[in-house]
């Protein structure tokens, strides 16, 4: 086991650097749409786990709120109905996010080719098949969980409708 993770080290040691083909000036301006994408990429995560924790905290406000209702069928409604509409809006928001990001990989894969054989090695150790399942099982359970905070929500306020 051990003789194989040598031979394994010493054949990716044997990777041949062949440099980038690009001049200076437009190495520079790769190497900085590179780290401006990366930038928008993270902002992107941030900004799609600020909108699942705004929406759970919505959620969490109209259950406060759904206990100063008495007997206002209405006003219950009110809440079901806003739930729905953040429920939407927060996928929506969500899956956008995540949309933006996949368009800043596929930068990031564009300007990855230009540069040199080094970085696309590096760029190829986690393949692009499990870095997509990763991300779209984190936006899945994303979803799943503002459909759950919204099924809470509708159940919490149900009893409401019966006094």
């Amino acid at each position: 086991m051990a003789v194989q993770e040598i031979a394994r080290a010493d054949e990716e040691s044997e990777v041949e650097n062949v440099p980038s083909e690009l001049d200076e000036l437009t190495h520079a301006e790769m190497r900085m749409l590179y780290a401006e994408s990366t930038e928008s990429i993270r902002y992107a995560k941030t900004r799609q786990w600020r909108a699942l924790s705004g929406i759970l905290l919505i959620f969490g406000g109209l259950m406060a709120l759904s206990r100063f209702i008495d007997n206002n069928a209405k006003l219950v409604n009110l809440v079901v109905a806003i739930s729905f509409l953040c429920s939407a809006g927060g996928i929506y928001c969500m899956a956008l996010y995540q949309a933006w990001q996949n368009t800043e990989r596929e930068k990031l894969r564009e300007i990855g080719g230009h540069l040199s054989s080094y970085s696309m090695s590096v760029r190829a150790v986690k393949s692009s098949r499990e870095a997509n399942i990763h991300r779209y099982t984190m936006l899945v359970f994303m979803i799943v969980g503002v459909l759950m905070a919204n099924v809470l929500l509708v159940l919490f306020v149900s009893p409401l409708f019966n006094q």
